[in-house]
């Protein structure tokens, strides 16, 4: 076995031979491999080859399908549980062989339908190390292994938290194989080396020690595409690193916006500029996913219905406390209050549900005289299809129009009229109804900002409604679905009540 030499404790490389089987072929590849591991990982790295494959009876094998969030590194870890990197080799080989369309070992996709092998095929067991001493005029200076990154590091938190968010994995514990087809594979100490794994299958090895040499850099991706390396320091912050791992994918980018964004459209949510994690499409269009803020303290957080709601609408908002980390504001506790719904099958009872909302009495085909006998000579008399009294005033509803005649008539008898058609719409009945009963209403949108009146909110709802003022009180009816939290919330700061129909 030949091993590369002076590695800072990140990578290691070593080379085992193949048994048998290989003769002329088996030399010169390894001896290229050879040559190569002394130009590549000669000055600070080493990685650990080893050269063995085998083949899998189908009926040693079943069949999988891929959740969401699953990667392939995750499911060999859990699964097998191996416990030597020339394990860990033998089952990317066999999973390789099992699924000859698969095209990388590390892009897999949740509902795909993959067939593994039994784990009884792999007992696993350590790796024993066996190095030759390097021979020739040259000794190799050994650089001290860089120091594990401290796991306390808030920032390593933060960056694990927004990851965890997108559906992908930051490693910052154990090693890290990456098959080289055909020859071995390299392991990453992830104690040095943090590995992140994102959901379009692309890896971003982190190197805080900026001393990973360029070949390597070059003959990983020449193998996996989806493999990148990022350059970070120890004195950047958590936004710098985060922008460098995120737009290492071509999928993602990262960047900090100057406005408001807009969440939603009925509710709508307005949340103050932070940093934004967005998706490319296909033609162009970018839809965001998350949105960092970085905060001084927790009374700048933005309640949890605010934040459940953005993220029903796709928005995932991470709230940092600077120097603290990432924290989620307390949980909701509070009794269920419901909003009343008015809709009905009929306009009639449409109106009659609004009205007990009022408290208003209510009288179903009642008679009401136009002419009577002993003032203009005959009767005559039409239904009312419902009739309001308040104090000395009335007011009926008639589902078809009447002619002005008679509601001139009516008028000057106390009878105020509400004609109804056909074609008018739940909010045209529900107009007509409160002008007929001469109470105040006003159309329009209605934003409420978080925290309340403050100069630059960190968040404001906003949504189109009714607003009903009525015996000292207003209410305000809608006509669309609005989250019991988020009204719960609209409720206790802002003493909204709300009515759908």
């Amino acid at each position: 076995m030949v091993s590369g030499q002076g590695a800072p404790g990140g990578i290691i490389v070593n080379f085992r031979p193949v048994k048998c089987g290989l003769i002329i072929g088996s030399a010169f590849v390894l001896g290229m491999l050879v040559f190569c591991s002394a130009h590549l990982f000669a000055k600070e790295e080493t990685a650990h080859l080893t050269f063995e494959r085998g083949k899998v009876s189908k009926k040693d094998t079943y069949s999988r399908a891929i959740k969401r969030g699953d990667t392939l590194y995750s499911l060999v870890s859990s699964v097998y549980e191996p416990r030597s990197g020339r394990t860990r080799k033998q089952i990317y080989d066999a999973i390789k062989q099992l699924n000859p369309r698969l095209r990388s070992i590390h892009v897999i996709y949740a509902g795909q339908k993959m067939r593994l092998p039994k784990k009884h095929l792999f007992p696993g067991g350590r790796a024993v190390m066996i190095t030759e001493k390097t021979t020739g005029p040259e000794k190799l200076e050994v650089a001290p292994p860089d120091p594990p990154l401290p796991t306390s590091d808030y920032r390593m938190a933060v960056i694990r938290e927004v990851i965890t968010r997108m559906n992908g994995a930051l490693s910052t514990a154990g090693n890290h194989y990456i098959p080289l087809p055909q020859s071995g594979q390299i392991s990453i100490d992830c104690t040095r080396i943090p590995v992140v794994e994102l959901a379009d299958g692309s890896v971003i090895l982190l190197d805080f020690s900026q001393r990973m040499s360029t070949s390597l850099k070059k003959i990983i991706p020449a193998h996996w595409p989806n493999y990148h390396f990022v350059s970070v320091s120890f004195r950047e912050e958590s936004p710098r690193i985060l922008q460098k791992v995120v737009t290492a994918s071509k999928v993602y980018t990262m960047t900090r916006i100057q406005k408001p964004l807009d969440v939603g459209k009925v509710p709508q949510l307005q949340i103050a500029p932070g940093w934004l994690i967005a998706e490319k499409s296909a033609d162009g269009k970018e839809k965001a996913l998350q949105l960092i803020t970085f905060l001084k303290n927790r009374q700048s957080l933005l309640p949890k219905a605010f934040i459940a709601e953005a993220k029903r609408n796709g928005l995932v908002i991470t709230e940092v406390i600077e120097g603290h980390g990432v924290v989620d504001p307390p949980a909701i506790r509070h009794p269920a209050l419901s909003i009343p719904d008015l809709r009905s099958s009929t306009k009639m009872d449409l109106i009659v549900n609004l009205l007990n909302i009022f408290n208003l009495q209510t009288a179903r085909n009642t008679d009401v005289k136009i002419f009577e006998q002993s003032r203009d000579g005959f009767n005559l008399s039409v239904k009312a299809d419902l009739m309001i009294r308040q104090g000395n005033k009335r007011t009926m509803f008639h589902a078809k129009p009447l002619p002005s005649q008679f509601t001139d008539i009516l008028r000057e008898n106390g009878v105020e009229t509400v004609s109804l058609t056909q074609e008018d719409s739940r909010r045209t009945t529900l107009e007509k109804t409160l002008v007929g009963l001469g109470v105040s209403f006003s159309p329009g949108v209605f934003s409420f900002s978080v925290p309340q009146e403050a100069d630059k909110p960190r968040g404001v709802i906003r949504f189109p409604a009714i607003r009903v003022a009525f015996n000292k009180s207003s209410r305000y009816l809608i006509e669309f679905a609005m989250d019991q939290d988020l009204y719960q919330l609209l409720h206790q700061q802002w003493g909204i009540n709300l009515i759908k129909y």
